[in-house]
Parts: structure tokens; sequence; C-alpha cells
């Protein structure tokens, strides 16, 4: 349809007026860009929606255009760019509700020097989802480039990493879910020629490519390792899965015999008794091998991507960081048939996400027209304060009871859900789930709607145990990338049932970890000027062309857009200091305006209102508070233009 073409970038990119252009991603990114230069400070776009509503695209759009209009580099550029298909190979994955679902957050900063240039960026990433690597549901998929390793690499590549098969359905990761390609125009196959050029973009290259392809094919031959059913208090490798673990442990550079004992018991203490792990204990064992194994790894991928965005700024781009334009592109409002931890923690960034354009459209707004004594219509807004505090609140939230559970003695998923239900069940934000016990879960009155939440295994999704022995046996392999990944300093939970070691005030679980990287990223971008870029999608079976009313009626009602809308058509959401107003368009009506003794000398709220009566704004566009001139959308953005 050519509606991200060079010919729309030159469009936004030359607008005198961009209000008059047609509504497009590319305005956003060229108000940011705008406001940048004209005001010096740095900028936050905000890319928010539901799950498959095109987050990740629209975010790929900000960048297009950003790039487009500030001269990066060849080298920047191609390793900016490139490393699209290493964040969506590793980071994303089919959902019953988008066929390429963002996994975790993401969060670029584009640096900027004095001239606007781009000159460095950096990427930060925020919880992935573990548990997708282990599992997958019906209709959905795990990680891409476990099927572009499969169906795009060599024969010989799979046999030198011995996996035996090239169909997913082969390995008991993938097979529980849809087998099949994820949809859309790129195949698998098509992923695994982007993820090679991507990683040799980024350095990946020689025995630290092989080693790494050689991690993710060890992770889909561990989930192949099964245990005999008939010793289920002394578990043992089955017989038949002697080649998926012998595979296992060569590509893994493990010794031949290690991995089996290492999976199946454990040792008190150094140089202690061994004991024997129960059946269930060793298949918890082996998955949380597999997911500290591909998280650790993915984490390893966007330390090289920055690296490499490093090297590039180094070389061409010496110059100081002025000012930056940070994207947010995070994981959109989650409600499946069954919701665990995981929906929980993407929903609370939403929600965080939520209040920040609440503040910013509404809260902001409504304490300027106090302090200034502005006349402005009334504003009415769904607040969701109270249900944040609800979920992190120190020592009673929802998030503290959770940690807290994790450490107590006996501390069980049962004794979490009925603390939660006794704080805070009869406040209406957290409610009784219909159709399960009362300590089976709960439902929660999220701003985008009521979502149940099963609260089975949340306690060791929270500790994410990884046995001792397995962090000891993974730093003395003979690949060493998988030797740096787990030598690396780092907190190792003990496994489940150890929880009566920790101190409470020193443990700190996966969603806490995850609470104060949302608090970092919160007091980042408070400290922008923020722009929103909401996502919306036509309906709910992802089918082109067609549009379902009551889906977009929704998300409008949840989206808070039909609030901000009435406020932006009714109030003055634009504000500025007056001698800033003065300053920046007094040139406009006559030159050295500003420092004439006849204009110099008025008092400072009378020389605006002349200089808006010049300038010919009309009177019911804009309102003159004490120290601020506030104006209504379009107004400002019209005055910069002229400039």
């Amino acid at each position: 349809m050519g509606l991200f073409s060079e010919a729309v970038l030159a469009q936004y990119k030359n607008a005198h007026s961009l209000p008059a252009e047609p509504p497009h991603t590319f305005e956003i990114a060229s108000a940011a860009h705008r406001a940048m230069i004209h005001n010096g400070r740095s900028q936050a776009i905000i890319v928010s929606g539901e799950s498959g509503a095109g987050k990740t695209e629209s975010a790929r759009h900000v960048m297009l255009y950003l790039r487009y209009v500030s001269n990066t580099s060849p080298e920047l550029e191609t390793r900016l760019y490139g490393s699209d298909p290493i964040t969506e190979g590793f980071g994303c994955a089919k959902t019953v509700l988008n066929d390429n679902s963002s996994r975790m957050g993401k969060f670029t900063t584009l640096n900027f020097d004095p001239s606007a240039r781009i000159q460095g960026a950096s990427l930060n990433t925020y919880l992935l989802e573990k548990t997708r690597v282990t599992q997958c549901g019906p209709g959905e998929r795990s990680y891409h480039c476990f099927y572009a390793l499969l169906r795009g690499a060599s024969p010989a590549l799979l046999k030198e990493l011995r996996l035996p098969s090239a169909e997913p359905s082969a390995y008991a990761y993938l097979a529980g879910g849809h087998t099949g390609e994820s949809g859309g125009e790129r195949t698998d196959k098509m992923l695994w020629a982007e993820l090679e050029n991507a990683l040799a973009n980024q350095a990946w290259e020689g025995a630290a490519l092989d080693e790494l392809w050689q991690l993710v094919a060890g992770v889909l031959l561990l989930g192949n390792v099964r245990f005999d059913a008939a010793n289920r208090d002394a578990a043992a490798v089955e017989h038949s899965s002697a080649p998926s673990i012998a595979g296992c442990e060569a590509v893994l550079g493990l010794q031949q015999g290690s991995l089996a004992q290492a999976l199946t018991k454990r040792k008190v203490k150094p140089g202690g008794d061994i004991y024997d792990l129960s059946l269930v204990a060793a298949g918890d064992n082996r998955d949380a091998l597999a997911k500290a194994i591909y998280s650790k790894l993915f984490d390893r991928l966007i330390l090289q991507i920055n690296r490499a965005l490093a090297e590039a700024r180094n070389i061409y781009s010496p110059r100081a960081t002025a000012h930056v334009i940070g994207i947010v592109d995070i994981f959109g409002f989650e409600i499946f048939e069954k919701n665990s931890l995981e929906q929980l923690c993407i929903n609370f960034a939403n929600e965080k996400l939520q209040a920040l354009f609440t503040k910013t459209v509404f809260v902001e707004t409504m304490r300027a027209y106090q302090e200034e004594d502005i006349d402005a219509p009334d504003m009415s807004y769904t607040d969701n304060g109270a249900l944040i505090q609800t979920l992190e609140a120190p020592n009673t939230g929802l998030l503290a009871i959770l940690s807290e559970e994790c450490v107590v003695p006996k501390g069980s998923d049962e004794g979490f859900t009925e603390k939660v239900m006794a704080q805070h069940g009869k406040g209406g934000i957290i409610v009784r789930m219909k159709g399960v016990g009362p300590k089976d879960g709960f439902g929660i009155n999220h701003f985008a709607g009521l979502v149940n939440y099963g609260t089975r295994a949340w306690l060791d999704k929270n500790t994410d145990p990884l046995n001792g022995d397995l962090v000891v046996l993974m730093q003395f392999s003979d690949n060493e990338l998988l030797k740096e990944l787990f030598t690396e300093p780092a907190d190792v939970a003990p496994a489940a049932g150890d929880r009566k070691k920790f101190k409470s005030t020193k443990f700190k679980g996966v969603t806490d970890t995850f609470s104060a990287q949302l608090t970092d990223l919160v007091g980042t971008l408070d400290k922008c000027d923020l722009h929103f870029v909401r996502c919306f999608k036509s309906n709910d079976q992802k089918k082109p062309d067609l549009v379902e009313d009551a889906v977009i009626t929704r998300q409008l009602n949840t989206s808070g857009m039909l609030d901000a809308l009435r406020v932006a058509r009714t109030g003055f959401l634009d504000r500025m200091p007056f001698d800033e107003f003065c300053g920046n368009f007094g040139f406009l009506v006559v030159p050295g305006l500003v420092t004439k003794a006849s204009f110099a000398s008025k008092a400072p709220k009378d020389r605006v209102l002349a200089l808006l009566q010049k300038l010919a704004v009309p009177g019911q566009k804009f309102r003159c508070g004490k120290a601020r001139v506030f104006f209504a959308s379009g107004v400002l953005e019209g005055l910069r233009t002229r400039r």
C-alpha cells in the first residue's frame, strides 16, 4: 500500500504542519524529533496496545523514520536495523493472539549528538517468558529460533548438532504446540537466512557462532530426556533417551554420563552425601536447566548487540550525547483462557504504562490548570492507581505477599492465594475466581477487563530454582560460551524445598527483579517528554480485511482513548512559560521585538497577550495563566512550524 515508503517518509520530514497531515506513526516520530530539537529535551515514545495489535511493527516504523531523518552512519545503521531478526528470533513466538508476539519487553534508546544526528543506541529487555522454552499450548509455538534452526539449517549442520530430525514434532518441548509455520509472509527458512546475516553483523562468527547453536540444540535435546516412570522415588533416565542425553552432553561440552547424574541426583553439600531425586524433581531439574541456558543465552545476545552498537558509535560518531529518544515496545495486555504469573507480570507492566498515560494526559494537565487558575472544562478519566498499589505496595501488596510466601517455612501456592484473598478480597480489585477452589486462583479487575489467574506453581516460578550441581557442571563445560554464561556472577536460587534457607531481607524473586526494572523504566520515562502510539487490532481472529466494531469499541474503552480524545478536543494540553514563549516566537512578528523597550516594559502576561494578538491566534484557542500560556491541540505545533 506504500504507507511506509520513502515518499511517505519525506512527506512527514518536510511537513510544515504535522497536525495537518494524516495520522501516522511517522507523525508521532516526527513530533518527538522536532520537539527534541526545539525544546532541547529528551523524548520517549510509548507504543502500547493489546497483544497482536501491531506494537512491534509500529516501533519498527518509528525507528525507520528516526533513522531516515538523522543521517545514521552506515555501520551503525547496519548494526541497529540488523539486530531485529535476533530479538524477534530469540524473543518472539506464535500465540493464539499474535503470530509474532514479543515475549519480552524492549526499550530502545537512540542517542543524538548536538546536531541531532544519531550517534549511538542501546537496548534493554524485560522479563523474557522462560516457561515458553519448555512448554507451549495448543495453537502456540515456542521461540522462532528453534523452528528456524530445524527448517533452515543444512542436514550437515543438524547432524553436527546431534539433532535427529528436522521436524519440530520430534522434540518434546515443541510437540505440544503448533509445529507448522508461524504464519505471515516470512517462513522459518527465511528467518534462518536473516538470523545468519544478523548474527554475523553482531560479530557472532567462528567457534562462538557454533557454540551458540550448540546451546539451542542442547535445549531441544534436553526436552527429549525422559525418566523411567517406574522409579518414582529414585529417578533414572529411560534407556530410550540414551541418544538424546548423549547428544545433549556432546553439544553442551559435558563429560559422558555427567548430565544424567546431575539431573537425577544431588549432593547435600560439597563433598557430602549424594541422594536420589524423585521423578518429579528430576523433570523439574531438566526443565530448569533448559530455561536457564536459554534465558542466559538471550541476555548474552542482547549484551552483544549493545557491544556492537557501542563499537559503531565509537568509530563513527565520537561526539558527546546531547539528548535521547527512547522507544518502548512492551508486551501487550493478555487475557488467555488460562493465565499465570507470566500474564500477571505482563499486565502489571501495562498498568504502569497506562498510569503514565493518565498522568501525562490528565493528572498533570489538571494540576497545571489549578496552579494557573485556568478556566477549562472538567476532565473525567479512569484512574488505575489503586490497582497498582494493590499489586506493588510494600509488605501488603500482592507481589510482596508472593515474595514473603517464598521464604516462609512450608510456603505454598495455596497459602499465598489465601493470604492475597484475606488481604485484598473485599476491595473489589481482586475477586474470587469462578469455577475453581478459593485456594487455586483469583481474578483481578484490570483497566482492560477482568483477568482470572490460576496460582499453581507461582512460588517455583518466582524463585526460579536451579540445582547448584547443574550450575557447577555447566561451569566445567568445554563449550566456552556455556561456561561463560554460568560463571558470570549471579544469585542462584536453591532448588524447591530449600526455601527455608532464604532470609526474607535478602530474597529477590523474579517478580522483585521485574518490578525494580519497571520502576527504573518509569523513572527514565518520567524525565522525558512523552508521546504515545496506541495500536488497535481490527479483529481477534488475526484475519486481514476484517473489521469488527465490538473489538474496536472494546479497545477504545479500555485504553483510555475516548477520555483522551474528549480532553484533546475541549482542553488545553500544550503549555509554555511566558518568557520561553516570547523568546521563541517574538521574532515571527517583528525581528528584535523581544528586546524593544515598548515591548519589554510590559508585564509578562501582557507581553504574551500582545504577541498572541499579532500572531492572530484566536482567543478560544488559548488560555493565559499566572506564569504559563496554554494552547488547544495543534496551535503550538502550528506556531513551531511557522518558526
